[in-house]
């Protein structure tokens, strides 16, 4: 006897739809440059993982056996949170290197003020006549 599928059919063409469709969107935001590739690497990297183990129920049942975990809807939240720490670890790798990208323009932009502000007086003492 073989074993009853994790998926109903029905189901499974719908969460591929919705993968498919979620992959779809990712790669457009890439082509139109409101997301850049490294910060879309994780999302495209699990989301082909996931429509791989929503195609293939067999090879998320043969990664669960391996695992040691015996029943494969468990196999399926694990690797559903997997999923969102992977993103949400890149999101917030993303986030830092924002956070110190912005901080050193902040610095370089208060010198060059003070520098400005700096060669203003110091024109300014001079007067406009002189060199």
């Amino acid at each position: 006897m073989s074993p009853a599928p994790i998926l109903p059919p029905s189901l499974q063409l719908l969460a591929l739809a919705v993968l498919v469709s979620f992959l779809a969107w990712v790669v457009r935001l890439l082509r139109t440059h409101r997301l850049s590739v490294r910060d879309s690497l994780a999302w495209l990297l699990t989301t082909l993982a996931a429509i791989a183990a929503t195609a293939f129920p067999s090879l998320l049942v043969g990664v669960a056996q391996l695992v040691g975990i015996h029943v494969p809807s468990n196999a399926v939240f694990a690797a559903g949170l997997v999923y969102v720490a992977v993103n949400t670890l890149s999101l917030t790798i993303s986030g830092s290197s924002t956070a110190a990208a912005t901080r050193r323009l902040t610095q370089e932009c208060a010198l060059l003020r003070a520098e400005v502000a700096r060669l203003s007086a110091r024109v300014e003492r001079r007067g406009p006549d002189e060199p």
